[in-house]
């Protein structure tokens, strides 16, 4: 599941979806792709780490902004929190 070719497209659509809501700012962006993958709201120092996880995969890896939130989404769909129910 975990670098899988559904998770894969979920991600690259999941990022399309928020990109459109979010615009350019990245704070939005890792707040809605966290509320609707977790179905709660962020703590600021997850928005803050989300949004240097984006940068960092931007400069680091010299991805495209739309891979890197592509990046991020795919992270996020393999989160313990999104994978498992409590």
């Amino acid at each position: 599941m975990l670098n899988g070719e559904f998770l894969n497209n979920s991600a690259a659509t999941l990022a399309k979806q928020v990109r459109e809501q979010a615009g350019e700012d990245s704070a939005a962006f890792v707040t809605q792709v966290q509320r609707r993958t977790l179905q709660r709201e962020p703590t600021p120092t997850e928005v803050t780490r989300g949004t240097k996880l984006i940068r960092d995969f931007r400069e680091s890896f010299q991805l495209s902004p739309d891979d890197a939130q592509t990046y991020y989404c795919l992270m996020t769909l393999n989160l313990n929190e999104f994978v498992y129910l409590d």
